[in-house]
Order: structure tokens, then C-alpha cells, then sequence
């Protein structure tokens, strides 16, 4: 997959000829977003074209930055589905200001798609006044309807709301794969290797939604291996409570120095609240139940 970072200033992209351009944002890259890119590879070269960040952060309309997946993500993801282009805006105030007429000749026009592919609640232009209608008079526009499962329509807003509810395995549902984020290893207080089961502490790379306290059973990715895993997200109520929580990985099986490592974290399912314990014995007993059912859940 080719990744292209676009100057609407300076926009020569001729040589792609005839991509079949999709439109969006793709928080999550779900499953109402595969169907959408999907029916777009039916009609031969793909390119995504997408923001590098959410243009309603840049405005000031969203206060709170956090999202499903990191540009990194996407473009695994786009590339798994067999995506040939990817085309990156960069979020700026300037390029958000455009008009929807300024952002179909400086940014559209130039790549000359042989069809734009958008989903029905699509909008573009400053104000977001520009929508499909606009789209299909200037070029073949295909619009993608909603996507229901379960009698809920599948959205990255929905999908955010289940991951801070803790319900990451319907969440995981509606994404058509599991909730990952990607993080580096970093120096903890070695509490859990103490009781047994050390932990790899995970500072995060990109302003993630984390999903609410517990205990949950997942998957982490080290050196291209996937390993179960135990993840918690805690204060540590029982040693030495902390002021914010912080993402804690048990790898089941596997022993070895990850700090200053970079891995990715898969959430599968919700094992339990997170409580205080009176010991470290009674923590520890715990963690062994817990890792029984980690494994029964994987």
C-alpha cells in the first residue's frame, strides 16, 4: 500500500489512475467500513483518503481527544483489506476552512477518481455544509447506507461507548476484530513480580478510549508472537493506589525483559471489577482464578 500524504497547495496524484476513492474518517475501521471499502475493491484500486486526526478536535468541537485506533492502526488495517492508496490529511485549521467547493477542485479534482465512495452521513467543506449530493455532481458517487447489527447501527460513537462500559467483547463484535492498543514497555515498581505474576506496564503511544477498571483477558503482540494475556486497568487499590490508572499486562506464558519494548494489547473479554484485597496472598490467589478463566475465555 502506497501512503500518501496530501498538500492540497500542491496536489499531483495523476498517475493513480482510475482509484476508486473512499471517504471518511474510520475511528475503529468497522465492520460498517469494511462493507463500504469492500464494495469499493469490487470495482478494481482502492484509495482511502482520511484525516491524521479528528477534524472536530481541531475545531474545538470534541474537548477530549481519544479514538479507537491510531493512524497506525488504520493503515494495517486498510492494508490487510488489500487497499492499493492512502491518502493522509493533515487536520489544520487552514484545510478545514475550505469551502465544500474549494475542497472538491484543490483536493478532489486533482486525484481524479473514477468513483468516490462515502457513507450516508458524510459531510466535507467548512461548516460541514458539503455532503453526497454535492459529490455526485461533480463525479460518479457511490453512497454507502447504514450498517445495522443487532438493531444497532454500527458507529465508531457506539463502539467507543461499549469499550469505556467495559463491554468489549460486543465491542469487538461490531468492530469485526479486537480492540487493540499499541503501547511501550516502561519501569514499574515491580509489585507483581513480587506475588508472582509480573507485569509489563504500558505507557500508550496515541490518546487511545480505554476501556473502564477491571480485569479483562486478551492477547499481547511481542517480537511478531501473540501471547494470552492477563490486562489490568487500575489504581492498585491494594498496593500503593495510585491517582490515575495505568494498563498492566500478564503474559502467560513468556519470560523475558520487555522494557523499552513496543507492543500491542488486545482486549478480548471482561473478567472482573477491580477490588481492594486485605493481603498481597489474597491478591495472589485471585490472579491464579483469574488466569483460569483467561484462558477458559481464549
Amino acid at each position: 500500500m502506497r501512503i500518501i500524504e496530501v498538500n492540497y497547495n500542491d496536489i499531483n496524484l495523476s498517475e493513480n489512475k482510475d482509484v476508486n476513492l473512499v471517504l471518511g474518517y474510520f475511528d475503529g475501521v468497522h465492520v460498517g467500513h469494511v462493507k463500504m471499502i469492500e464494495e469499493a475493491l469490487k470495482r478494481g484500486d482502492v484509495g482511502i483518503m482520511t484525516f491524521d486526526i479528528s477534524p472536530s478536535f481541531i475545531l474545538g468541537k470534541s474537548a477530549k481527544y481519544s479514538h479507537i485506533t491510531s493512524l497506525f492502526d488504520k493503515a494495517n488495517l486498510f492494508k490487510e483489506l488489500g487497499v492499493k492508496y492512502l491518502y493522509i490529511l493533515r487536520a489544520n485549521k487552514e484545510l478545514l476552512n475550505l469551502s465544500k467547493e474549494e475542497f472538491i477542485e484543490k483536493i478532489l479534482k486533482p486525484i481524479n477518481p473514477s468513483t468516490i465512495f462515502v457513507g450516508s452521513d458524510y459531510h466535507f467543506g467548512k461548516g460541514a455544509s458539503g455532503d453526497a449530493s454535492d459529490l455526485a455532481k461533480e463525479f460518479q458517487t457511490v453512497v454507502f447506507g447504514l450498517v445495522t447489527y443487532k438493531g444497532n447501527k454500527i458507529s465508531s460513537r457506539f463502539i467507543r461507548d461499549l469499550i469505556t462500559d467495559g463491554n468489549v467483547k460486543e465491542a469487538n463484535e461490531y468492530l469485526g476484530h479486537p480492540y487493540q492498543v499499541t503501547g511501550l514497555v516502561v519501569e514499574g515498581a515491580h509489585n507483581g513480580e513480587k506475588i508472582g505474576f509480573p507485569t509489563a506496564n504500558l505507557e500508550l503511544t496515541y490518546p487511545y478510549v480505554l476501556p473502564k477498571l477491571g480485569v479483562y483477558a486478551g492477547y499481547a503482540k511481542v517480537f511478531g508472537h501473540k501471547y494470552k494475556a492477563l490486562i489490568s486497568m487500575s489504581t492498585h487499590p491494594t498496593i500503593m493506589e495510585l491517582n490515575d490508572p495505568i494498563i498492566e499486562v500478564h503474559l502467560l506464558s513468556y519470560s523475558g525483559d520487555l522494557y523499552g519494548k513496543e507492543i500491542e494489547v488486545q482486549f478480548i473479554d471482561y473478567i472482573r471489577d477491580i477490588q481492594k484485597f486485605d493481603s498481597l496472598e489474597d491478591l495472589a490467589d485471585q490472579l491464579v482464578e483469574d488466569t483460569k478463566t483467561a484462558k477458559r475465555l481464549l
